[in-house]
């Protein structure tokens, strides 16, 4: 209840101050998750493009070299269970909120839920009141047997978000994300798509919906550019 009031004094806080915005020739993006493996594609792909302004939040606040890499970005340090002013008034300011926080492996499923779920609810609330900000949320298409609960605890969020945030809610459902940068992920690629032209093979690699990062991050673009993305359907 605390949490609640806290967050509702913050946002009027925010209002008064002039701080609540309608949307600018600019598009603002916060992103979560940026200084991982595919936020950083996307920052590569997005930051030098001048019709975004892209604010990374996470608790690290990025590292020297992706500050140095990225000197276009806004890097925030930032607890989402604790809201405050400065996170706060960048969801506030967003017109478009991308989760890339991903935790491929846990011990149970209550460990994703608190991994996955648990730091989102104080964001979600705020963007219930805010009444404009959008959501992109990374799901997944298919997993493998041994990440059941994995995809089961993503499947919970996207049921979440459509109940919390409704059509202002964009799911996209990508499957193995690889480049060069992570060998591991880009050597499984090679062979599941070389698997996948052969006859009787086609179909069933085909619904691990392999994608580069690079054509992952061009994806996000088009969404967020007011396109559609063959991402937003599962197959």
């Amino acid at each position: 209840m605390f949490k609640k009031i806290k967050v509702c004094l913050i946002f009027l806080t925010l209002a008064n101050k002039g701080w609540v915005k309608e949307m600018a020739s600019t598009i603002k993006v916060v992103i979560l998750g940026g200084s991982g493996f595919v936020g950083r594609g996307l920052l590569a792909e997005l930051a030098n493009d001048q019709r975004f302004a892209i604010t990374s939040l996470s608790r690290s606040g990025g590292n020297a070299e992706l500050r140095h890499k990225f000197p276009q970005v806004t890097w925030l340090q930032a607890n989402l269970q604790e809201p405050t002013v400065d996170w706060i008034s960048q969801v506030v300011q967003a017109d478009w909120i991308i989760d890339l926080i991903g935790f491929l492996f846990a011990k149970n499923r209550k460990t994703y839920r608190q991994l996955t779920i648990t730091p989102l609810q104080p964001l979600i609330q705020q963007l219930q009141a805010t009444g404009q900000t959008r959501f992109i949320f990374v799901s997944a298409n298919k997993a493998p047997f041994f990440l059941k609960n994995y995809v089961t605890v993503k499947k919970e969020m996207e049921q979440i978000l459509r109940e919390k945030l409704g059509q202002r809610t964009v799911l996209l459902y990508p499957g193995l994300i690889y480049d060069k940068d992570r060998y591991s992920n880009w050597l499984l690629a090679q062979v599941l798509l070389k698997l996948g032209k052969i006859p009787g093979l086609q179909q069933p690699i085909n619904t691990w919906r392999i994608i580069s990062r690079q054509m992952f991050s061009r994806q996000i673009r088009q969404v967020l550019l007011g396109k559609s993305s063959y991402l937003e359907k599962r197959i």
